[in-house]
């Protein structure tokens, strides 16, 4: 039992400790970027290289710790984040900041799959990874706080937090044992090959993107809403901060129960309730009931993404968690390329439009969750 408590408190450290490292330099990040001089153009296309070297990477990278051993892979990729983040703090060009903020993107494309992997890795999997993403929203709304905060010093510094919080959770992989060790596995195409005949891993994969283009509207969609509505800026980072203190709260207990529950049932019920959600965002008119619909969506958004990357663990065979877990992540990445400029479109049409879009994709996920999630036990041949 202490030996369990302690995995817990390991992936928690490091998923609480990456997550803060990563989102820490999100406040000045575009400002650093502007004070070399390049126009937003080129600032946009910095955002983009980081992002695509990462995501590229991780599946990649996932078999690759799938096969060598996943703390290795960790230890490796927070190794090379932490050295650049302290690189894009002494950069002095964009060039130089640009190819800096690239291998930051390596380092993560690295550790990311791998890091998912060990919380694959427990028996308990809609527990451990209720565990993981609860500490990784932690991070999220940590790391920009202290980053803004540091940035008042310099816009450079927040650079030095990434790196000593990629550092620090190197010394939380002692806590942390391979519960499912490497083994020998196919090459690469061929397991990918193999993971793309599962018929419920693709389902849930749609199912999770779809429910993930909704959340990935709420950065254009919920500023628009709250300024149509006279909210300060204060207010409209409080409305989008409640979906990440709900989804705090509530992904771990979750968890727990959806080890004594049926995971169809609780992701369906999960995206339907997410639909209601979203109708009361379109029909919301005030900030407490703004408020009201995000706490609401950040426990059932939530949990369709947290669960859904539990049932990916238990569909992946014994030495293909990275793997699977890094086509999962993958997959439901591309929502942050598809759906803003869905909405920006969207927009012309009436603010709230998005939200009726986003009503209908829910009632679909659902759909596609009780459609093709089967009972279908994991593979476990290699």
């Amino acid at each position: 039992m202490t030996i369990v408590r302690r995995e817990y408190v390991g992936l928690f450290l490091l998923g609480f400790l990456t997550s803060l490292g990563l989102f820490a330099v999100h406040p000045v990040l575009p400002l650093y970027a502007k004070q070399f001089g390049v126009s937003y153009r080129a600032i946009g296309y910095f955002f983009s290289a980081y992002a695509l070297v990462w995501v590229f990477l991780q599946i990649y990278a996932g078999h690759l710790s799938d096969k060598y051993g996943r703390k290795k892979f960790v230890l490796l990729g927070l190794v090379v984040y932490g050295s650049f983040a302290f690189l894009c703090f002494t950069a002095q060009s964009f060039s130089r900041l640009l190819v800096f903020r690239m291998m930051q993107g390596v380092g993560l494309g690295l550790f990311g799959p791998a890091a998912l992997g060990l919380a694959g890795g427990f028996k308990e999997k809609g527990k451990s990874m209720a565990v993981y993403r609860t500490s990784e929203a932690i991070g999220i709304i940590f790391g920009p706080i202290l980053g803004g905060l540091i940035g008042e010093i310099g816009l450079s510094y927040p650079f030095l937090i990434s790196m000593c919080a990629a550092f620090t959770a190197i010394a939380c992989l002692p806590l942390l044992k391979e519960m499912e060790p490497s083994a020998q596995v196919p090459g690469f195409f061929g397991s990918l090959r193999s993971m793309l005949k599962v018929r419920s891993l693709l389902y849930i994969c749609a199912a999770a993107f779809v429910a993930e283009l909704c959340f990935a509207s709420f950065d254009v969609a919920i500023p628009i809403v709250g300024e149509a509505l006279g909210f300060s800026t204060k207010k409209i980072g409080f409305v989008i901060a409640s979906y990440f203190i709900a989804f705090s709260l509530f992904q771990i207990p979750i968890g727990i129960i959806s080890e004594r529950l049926n995971k169809k049932m609780l992701l369906s019920l999960n995206a339907l309730i997410a639909a209601i959600g979203f109708v009361i965002l379109v029909l919301a008119g005030s900030f407490w009931s703004m408020v009201l619909a995000m706490v609401l969506l950040g426990i059932t958004l939530g949990a369709v993404f947290v669960q859904s990357t539990a049932v990916v663990a238990e569909l992946s065979p014994v030495g293909k968690k990275s793997l699977y877990l890094a086509f999962f992540d993958s997959i439901i990445d591309v929502s942050f390329v598809v759906m803003p400029p869905v909405v920006g479109w969207l927009l012309v049409f009436g603010e709230k439009i998005p939200f009726v879009l986003c009503v209908l994709l829910m009632v679909a996920s659902a759909s596609l969750i009780s459609i093709g999630l089967q009972k279908e036990r994991p593979n476990n041949s290699v």
